[in-house]
């Protein structure tokens, strides 16, 4: 009887052994993942043709993963005085694709049209999202209320190729505007966030 119980004892001890490495694994599979984000310039060369259909407001980059497929969604949010107070749209695993071969890259392409109705009332803000990967292309549009008396627009953008850890959530692009005529250079720093009085935010969130 005695060594029936240290028996189970011996078992039930390298079953909990096993059981944890797996929990960690599961656990860190994101976090195992590196993502690197580069710039796109939209109107370089020959392309600067299309600036009148995309519009101003527009920019483009592409995002590369290395290690496990995140499933990373990108979130429109709205910032009113430097702060997030509403959500405009959201695309859901933004790497998934059906070809498991398929290149761990996908080229984003945001262009927002600001659409003036009659005087009096608020615009809207068109925004259009085109994500190109290798087995194809895919193109949404959200649409979200926009203050008529946001005179002025500036880009906020990255310059430079950005390497991140698939973890916490990064700012990915974004528009902001003023009702002052005037408008600051922004950049994705607290400091400079906390300063916007309107903006609609790219942002990348990863989900287990």
């Amino acid at each position: 009887m005695r060594l029936i119980v240290c028996v189970l004892i011996v078992l039930i001890s390298l079953t909990g052994c096993t059981a944890e490495p797996n929990s960690d694994v599961t656990k860190n599979k994101n976090e195992s993942t590196k993502i690197t984000l580069t710039p796109v310039d939209l109107f370089k060369g020959d392309h600067a043709k299309f600036q009148p259909f995309l519009g101003a407001m527009s920019g483009a980059f592409k995002l590369r993963y290395e290690g496990n497929k995140p499933n990373a969604k990108l979130d429109i949010d709205i910032w009113k005085n430097g702060k997030k107070v509403a959500s405009s749209g959201s695309i859901g695993d933004l790497f998934f694709s059906w070809d498991e071969q398929a290149s761990p890259e996908v080229e984003i392409m945001i262009s927002v049209d600001i659409a003036s109705f009659f005087e009096g009332k608020d615009d809207n803000i068109k925004i259009k999202v085109n994500t190109v990967q290798d087995s194809g292309h895919s193109l949404v549009t959200f649409t979200t209320p926009w203050n008529k008396g946001l005179t002025a627009q500036g880009l906020i953008e990255h310059n430079e190729k950005l390497t991140f850890i698939a973890k916490e959530p990064v700012y990915l692009w974004g528009m902001h505007a003023t009702s002052t005529n005037q408008i600051r250079t922004a950049d994705f720093t607290p400091e400079s966030l906390s300063r916007l009085e309107q903006a609609i935010i790219f942002t990348l969130r990863f989900e287990d």
